[in-house]
């Protein structure tokens, strides 16, 4: 039976994109029901009913309490999203906006409900897992996870076909920072290293446009609209979504004109604050020093420098501020190449990575020859982007302290395994908790602790100093699993870390309305 090709998803932080292979080998980007290519990912709650994209995003100055954005920088944690006496978690958000995607890509690709997912190179198991579980809630099979960055190196290899090229995506989107160094050999390619930074993206700049509004409107009015006493807090909330938007428009607005002009509205009170490209650069600087740090230390990780790098790649629409291309330019000394569309890269390059996962599975494609060829042949090797582990006592100075054992390193290439013997240290234990680790740092109490794997029952009158086996696999995908063995007694315990959060109550009021809630 002919199968059509699966859905590549950009779910981005700001604004999301679905993308599909044709039978030409083609990927091209599906607009949604508005007839846009890009859907901003934002969610607008009403009874009965919930409201995504253009809408939505319209309705946050007016009806903020109802509207969540940038649910993307929650992922993987226990944030949650109140309405209507439901608690959302970011999960549940994500599948929203998932379902809207999709029910608007079948108006023109028909009834596919396969589809692949980005996520930041940076993501973390949590992170992962969450994105994962949003796209089981949104009712899709998943084929897989890809970084947003690899998509895009994708994106320009699958076009370009290089060979023997070094080159390194800087994806700046609205509320997320990737950088990732990869090596192209033909159908081949390879991640050598990946970082990022989650609070950094499009965002940002605009809050540096919010900011030096606020300045202004003081110094005119004598008002500082973040000051409690100015204003209540339903004045305050409303004010502050307008200007926001107002500032991500004049952000727009300085890309293509070295000047704008904003009205602002507060307190009864008007204000016209002219801003110049220049102002806006400005009081960027420490945003784009960020940024200039981690392009470098990525670099580094890679075992390049700058001036080996061949290929640069722009991703996210927040790439084309001119003031982020300078700084790219003034770091690898090279034209950052445009010939893929920023804010659709990402998108393609999980299309084609959907397609080569569907070959993969025998799927029966009808794809032009030549461009099913180079899919099967298609190698697409990925990275950790963190180092994973666990706590252990270590002795130093006579006294025993707990560090972060890594067996999994950073900048891992995927899929990998490793296995280390560790061993208890008191004589009477009947119950091992291995706790698991996610850092970069030697001190647990730095990282992250995305789970625990507990042997239990283990028989008394054990002695001290017992060896446990404990082994850690990352998938492809970058989902983790680890196992411990107690070598003494064979005694084992095996689990893909799930997160307490995430598990599926099956009556969750959220679960339910996450899947069957009319999306408009």
């Amino acid at each position: 039976m002919v199968e059509k090709t699966a859905f590549g998803i950009d779910l981005g932080t700001t604004m999301s994109v679905v993308a599909q292979v044709n039978a030409a080998g083609l990927p091209v980007v599906l607009p949604n029901a508005e007839g846009s290519p890009t859907t901003p990912s934002i969610v607008l709650f009403e009874p009965g009913h919930a409201i995504v994209g253009a809408v939505a995003r319209e309705s946050l100055a007016t009806e903020p309490d109802s509207a969540v954005q940038l649910v993307k920088r929650h992922i993987g944690s226990g944030w949650t999203f109140d309405y209507s006496g439901v608690s959302y978690r970011p999960e549940h958000v994500s599948a929203l906006i998932l379902r809207k995607l999709v029910q608007d890509a079948q108006m023109l690709a028909g009834p596919v409900t396969q589809a692949a997912i980005t996520v930041p190179a940076y993501f973390s198991d949590p992170m992962r897992a969450a994105t994962l579980r949003a796209g089981e809630l949104a009712g899709l099979d998943v084929l897989g996870l890809l970084s947003e960055p690899t998509a895009a190196a994708l994106a320009y290899g699958y076009d370009r076909r290089p060979v023997g090229a070094t080159g390194v995506v800087i994806d700046l989107g609205g509320g997320t920072f990737d950088v990732t160094v990869m090596q192209y050999d033909g159908a081949d390619l390879t991640v050598r290293a990946t970082g990022g930074d989650a609070y950094l993206g499009g965002a940002n700049f605009d809050k540096v446009l919010f900011d030096y509004f606020v300045e202004r409107f003081e110094a005119a009015h004598g008002v500082d609209i973040n000051d409690p006493y100015a204003l209540s807090i339903e004045e305050c909330t409303l004010v502050s979504q307008d200007w926001l938007l107002r500032a991500s428009r004049a952000k727009h607005d300085l890309t293509a004109r070295e000047h704008t002009s904003v009205s602002l509205q507060a307190a009864g009170l008007t204000l016209r604050v002219d801003v110049t490209r220049a102002d806006f650069i400005a009081g960027s600087s420490i945003l784009l020093d960020e940024m200039t740090e981690k392009m470098v230390d990525v670099v580094a990780a890679a075992g390049v420098t700058p001036a080996e790098i061949s290929v640069v790649l722009p991703v996210g629409g927040a790439t084309r501020m001119p003031a982020v291309r300078a700084r790219i330019r003034q770091v690898f000394g090279v034209e950052p190449d445009t010939s893929i569309r920023p804010d659709e890269a990402v998108a393609i390059g999980a299309a084609l990575f959907a397609a080569q996962r569907q070959l993969e599975r025998g799927g029966a494609l009808v794809m032009d020859g030549g461009a099913r060829d180079y899919l099967e042949e298609l190698s697409v090797t990925d990275v950790a982007a963190h180092s994973l582990g666990i706590s252990a006592f270590e002795s130093a100075g006579g006294q025993q302290r707990p560090v972060m054992t890594a067996l999994l390193p950073r900048n891992t290439a995927l899929p990998f395994s490793a296995e280390r013997t560790f061993y208890t240290m008191r004589a009477g234990e009947t119950r091992i908790v291995v706790p698991v680790l996610e850092g970069e740092s030697a001190d647990p109490d730095m990282c992250r602790r995305v789970g625990v794997v507990v042997i239990e029952d283990l028989p008394p009158g054990r002695p001290a100093h017992q060896p446990v086996s404990v082994t850690m696999s990352l998938n492809r995908d970058g989902i983790l699993q680890v196992s411990a063995t107690d070598m003494t007694t064979g005694a084992a315990a095996s689990t893909t870390i799930v997160h307490e959060y995430l598990a599926d109550s099956g009556g969750d009021a959220a679960d339910v309305l996450a899947r069957t809630l009319p999306v408009q």
